[in-house]
């Protein structure tokens, strides 16, 4: 009880709970070079950063 309390009351204060989502030019710039079809799935994790699941996630939601 006093957890939802707790959570009820930073969410009034404008508080957001959960995971950090990822950086916004990381994720479009990760869907440009896969648009181009210039680079294979390793190379856009490994020169972004992103995983290979995130990655694909991020890819259904763009296309």
């Amino acid at each position: 009880e006093r957890t939802k309390s707790g959570l009820q009351a930073a969410r009034s204060r404008g508080k957001k709970g959960g995971r950090p989502t990822k950086k916004e030019d990381k994720v479009e710039m990760a869907v440009k070079m896969y648009k181009s079809k210039d680079y294979t799935i390793k190379q856009i994790t490994v020169a972004t950063g992103i995983s290979k699941t995130t990655l694909y996630r991020y890819l259904d939601k763009a296309l």
